[in-house]
């Protein structure tokens, strides 16, 4: 009982630590927010395109490949799944890698590919390795990174390919361990097919860098983290068991990262079914596990612990909606249709087309070309709000529904 005390204080400290800074920080810029103009395509682009203007620099561009997905996860769309872009209207692997280009030219050093369900894209290989390359020639420093995000269906079958393509990471998203919830969840079988991809990506990643941490002598974190969206009275229950399945299923080679439900349009959100951070770490301590808080990564949207017994495992709490992290969000967004979306959960409205700007420019100059694109990528990043698409909460992000389903945006 001590150490839960211990524990539950040691949140709360941080929690009004981050509050009094949130608090300073979004004094300084609600007036400014409240008059900022509709984009101005004549922004001055003295300093960095990337950097908007709460000071914060974007290196992390999220890139969605398909807005299909052979899933059906009731956090993420409804049952009859979300009207589909015609493929002509996505983005073709030439205009993404333009993209690519021009953000690492600006100091992007990571990028991640995501859906729908990105590994349902025929081209993905070639594509993995353009962009690594692309972010070899064009940075000095080892840390470019290629990064997935997938439902790990049909991994097994690529991930080789993928790693030796120049692949750095896996997030694979697996919400329960029961076979019966798993169809309950996602409304199709195939838990069997993710254990067996979590497994074989291990394996790929330790063939290719000899282990599967990116730290010195196998620390630091994992290549392989599995991502669990937790929802009260569905899977909260099992947060302990996939605690253990790290380190007993898979030795301790995989971190696994608790999230907090988020809304967005078409997934029936409520507070109700809402476990927060405080929670999960209280269900996880009165479990039996002793949590010890670790070090997290610059940017880093997880707050990383460790269980003392359990090797090298970390257990991670993604706290978008009861702790934000977006006064460090490095993060910029491109939907498979092009749109650059600069908040997870900003408006339909304040995306721009990209891929509007590549197939209607009348000019074949090149450099005017990406002059073009520079200009309207760096207005769109000066229009981005401090926090939670300008919402203030999970309350109204969900009243607003002005945002996509989760699988029309890539998580």
């Amino acid at each position: 009982m001590p150490r839960l005390q211990a524990l539950r204080e040691q949140l709360r400290d941080e929690k009004r630590q981050q509050q009094q800074h949130h608090q300073h920080q979004s004094n300084d810029v609600q007036v400014a927010e409240s008059t900022k103009p509709m984009i101005d395509y004549s922004t001055d682009m003295d300093n960095s395109i990337l950097t908007d203007t709460h000071g914060r620099h974007h290196n992390y561009l999220r890139i969605s490949l398909s807005e299909r997905c052979n899933l059906r996860c009731q956090y993420c769309m409804p049952p009859e799944g979300v009207p589909l872009s015609p493929t002509s209207n996505l983005l073709t692997n030439n205009e993404i890698m333009r993209l690519v280009t021009l953000f690492v030219k600006n100091g992007v050093d990571k990028v991640r590919l995501t859906g729908g369900e990105p590994l349902l894209r025929k081209d993905l290989v070639p594509l993995v390795h353009s962009i690594s390359e692309e972010l070899k020639k064009s940075n000095a420093t080892s840390s470019n990174l290629v990064g997935i995000t997938t439902n790990g269906i049909s991994l097994s079958r690529h991930v080789h390919d993928l790693v030796d393509a120049g692949l750095t990471g896996v997030n694979i998203s697996l919400d329960t361990l029961s076979s019966d919830r798993f169809q309950e969840i996602t409304r199709r079988k195939g838990l069997d097919k993710v254990m067996r991809a979590i497994g074989d990506s291990i394996s790929a990643f330790q063939n290719r860098y000899g282990h599967v941490r990116t730290g010195p002598n196998g620390t630091g974190g994992s290549r392989v983290k599995i991502n669990c969206v937790v929802m009260k009275n569905f899977n909260d229950d099992e947060l302990v068991d996939f605690v253990n399945m790290a380190t007993d299923t898979f030795g301790g080679d995989v971190d696994i990262r608790f999230i907090e439900w988020m809304p967005f349009n078409d997934n029936a959100w409520s507070r109700s079914r809402f476990v927060s951070y405080q929670d999960m770490v209280d269900k996880i301590t009165n479990g039996g596990l002793p949590l010890e808080r670790i070090i997290d990564g610059p940017n880093d949207t997880t707050k990383w612990w460790q269980v003392p017994q359990k090797d090298s495992t970390r257990i991670g709490f993604i706290t978008s909606m009861s702790e934000h992290f977006c006064s460090t969000c490095n993060r910029l967004r491109i939907t498979a249709d092009g749109k650059i979306k600069t908040c997870l959960f900003g408006s339909n409205e304040k995306e721009v087309s990209l891929k509007d700007i590549m197939r209607q420019s009348a000019s074949d100059d090149t450099r005017q070309q990406e002059d073009d694109l520079s200009r309207v990528i760096h207005a769109a990043v000066q229009r981005k709000t401090f926090a939670l698409g300008g919402h203030g909460s999970a309350d109204n992000i969900a009243k607003a529904a002005d945002n996509r389903p989760m699988t029309l945006i890539g998580g």
